[in-house]
């Protein structure tokens, strides 16, 4: 079974007001650690979705150079998030992936064992056409989405992510991941957030 990350990077930063992707950690950036992560799960491959203006220069040389990763530029990502996602299904499609997980470059947190157990959960229930993150109730990326669900995921339009078509008899069809823990859902989009996770840091 061949599954791929789709590593969403093409948003705007409008909330932060500079490219948040690029915001340093250390020796590393925002945008860097969960794809670190990514590449040290059972994901066979990663697509990684960013602008076409952007040098990638938030991502280290290895990172660029790992052959697992492939960077594809989306020149239409500023008609809203559910652009970037197509990009990554179409590769997806291309590469005859069996699932593909959507995965938020800015949130730092995911484990990969959250990974991993999205994926041992989906092969041990074949015919289960998702399985998300939730917490309190929420879904929340990362979502694992198996190839029946492509045809879907490439008809959302405009700002809308994965989560905006799971709902109704589809939503009762896949399963939920319980999250206990909200600072492995954080993400980063304002600077009160980008402060709030140098605190996390620190205290690690």
């Amino acid at each position: 079974m061949k599954i791929v990350g789709i590593y969403l990077a093409a948003g705007n930063s409008s909330r932060m007001g500079r490219h948040k992707l690029a915001l340093p950690v250390g020796m590393r950036t925002v945008g860097s650690l969960a794809l670190e992560t990514a590449l040290r799960s059972p994901l066979d491959e990663i697509y990684i979705i960013t602008k076409d203006t952007d040098p990638v220069e938030w991502l280290s040389p290895h990172i660029q150079l790992n052959s697992a990763c492939t960077i594809i530029k989306c020149p239409s990502s500023h008609k809203g998030q559910s652009e970037s996602l197509r990009r990554g299904i179409q590769q997806a499609q291309k590469n005859s992936a069996d699932a593909v997980m959507i995965l938020l470059a800015d949130q730092p947190f995911i484990t990969v064992q959250m990974i991993t157990n999205m994926i041992n959960c989906l092969k041990s229930n074949p015919t289960c056409p998702f399985v998300a993150t939730s917490f309190e109730q929420t879904i929340m990326p990362p979502v694992l989405f198996t190839s029946s669900m492509y045809p879907e995921l490439l008809k959302i339009r405009g700002d809308k992510g994965a989560r905006s078509i799971l709902r109704g008899k589809l939503l009762q069809r896949g399963i939920l991941l319980p999250c206990t823990d909200k600072r492995l859902v954080f993400d980063i989009d304002t600077k009160d957030d980008y402060l709030e996770f140098k605190k996390i840091v620190a205290t690690k």
